[in-house]
């Protein structure tokens, strides 16, 4: 058993939680392989040392916490992992000690928020140390964890995007490349630390928000490549995972849709954004064997298309966003012609003030000369 003290944290402890996500087994491909992931979930352990902070942050009183040490946190999961069905209520009167309500609260958001990297604790407890600003629906306590994780990704039937076999298919996709996202839309990037916010486009801000944590999603696709039905939260969830069509839209989305790794203009903003806003590295290593299934090799799209078809949209039809463009809006013929003869008034008035003006100073010169005649002294 494991006694480090949830204050005290370092990279050692990447294979137990390896172990406690995913069952790894450090006999299966050898410690040279544990070792290799283990570096590549370098990104992630940042964020579960985060996550630590922010729970021991809102249970400042060590006697009323439910987790005290790290294993504590893993019995958790386990927990979580095995009894999907489970309500809040019942998960935390199962795994907690009597502590207080507040702290189950705290206690069951840190086990989500590391299992499955989904901010699930209501708004006003936590900390803007992980994300500010984010969409947020917490667990309740009479709601089963599969059916709220249901809730939180419903499934649409997109015309063209949950058909990969659809003539149209790639040039939406085509479409949505970032490099022309930013050049049509001037959009930029953010991070994001909660899977369920990935893709959502802040028109305000002008900001899409990238869930960019690849080696996370990798580790949960390795643990459901091997047969096996995990397309619904139930099943998925005693594997380890989000449920896989989940996981490979999210991928695919990123390496395939917005940033293709095949097109250097758009791998030259991924590295960027590897730089300025700390992505996960391991967003730009291209996987296939490992973690993909014979047939996984078109991805279509039932939980992210409308975010997709969002974004072609807005490519397409682009929302005014100047005090001039909310009044002229882009895209529209009568309002183009309406911003053209409003140029054509503005220019001519421009030039008949130009007009007077010239012709006032010739006024005042002429004007000038007849007051004060030039006298040429006979010779």
């Amino acid at each position: 058993m494991d006694n480090t003290a949830l204050q005290s944290a370092d990279v050692g402890l990447i294979p137990k939680i390896g172990q406690a996500l995913w069952s790894w087994e450090t006999r299966q491909g050898g410690a040279s392989v544990t070792a290799e992931r283990c570096k590549r979930l370098h990104r992630y352990f940042q964020f579960y040392t985060a996550a630590v902070s922010t729970y021991l942050e809102a249970s400042p009183n060590p006697a009323a916490r439910s987790l005290l040490f790290h294993e504590d946190l893993f019995r958790a999961i386990s927990t979580l992992r095995s009894n999907p069905a489970f309500t809040k209520k019942e998960y935390c009167q199962a795994q907690f000690p009597p502590t207080s309500e507040l702290d189950f609260s705290n206690a069951a958001a840190l086990v989500v928020r590391v299992f499955v990297m989904i901010e699930s604790g209501v708004l006003h407890s936590s900390s803007n140390r992980l994300e500010k600003g984010s969409f947020r629906i917490h667990w309740k306590d009479d709601v089963a964890f599969n059916q709220y994780l249901q809730h939180l990704f419903p499934q649409e039937n997109h015309a063209v995007l949950s058909h990969a076999d659809n003539e149209l298919f790639l040039t939406m996709k085509s479409s949505l490349r970032a490099n022309k996202l930013k050049k049509h839309l001037r959009v930029s990037f953010r991070a994001t630390h909660d899977i369920r916010n990935h893709l959502c486009f802040d028109r305000q801000a002008n900001v899409i928000d990238i869930y960019h944590h690849i080696a996370f999603i990798k580790e949960q696709l390795r643990t459901t490549q091997e047969g096996g039905d995990f397309r619904t939260p139930t099943l998925s969830i005693e594997a380890g995972s989000l449920p896989r069509q989940l996981l490979l839209e999210v991928l695919d989305s990123i390496q395939g849709v917005l940033f293709p790794l095949s097109d250097p203009k758009c791998k030259q903003i991924l590295q960027s954004l590897i730089t300025s806003c700390s992505f996960d590295p391991d967003i730009v290593n291209f996987e296939y064997g490992s973690i993909r299934r014979p047939g996984e090799e078109n991805i279509s799209y039932i939980y992210l298309a409308d975010r997709l078809s969002d974004l072609y949209s807005e490519i397409c039809n682009p929302q005014p966003r100047g005090w001039l463009e909310r009044r002229i809006e882009r895209k529209s013929g009568a309002r183009y012609m309406m911003l053209a003869t409003l140029i054509g008034v503005s220019f001519a008035i421009f030039l008949g003030m130009v007009s007077l003006a010239v012709s006032s100073y010739q006024t005042w010169i002429a004007y000038q000369a007849w007051q004060h005649p030039v006298v040429i002294a006979p010779v």
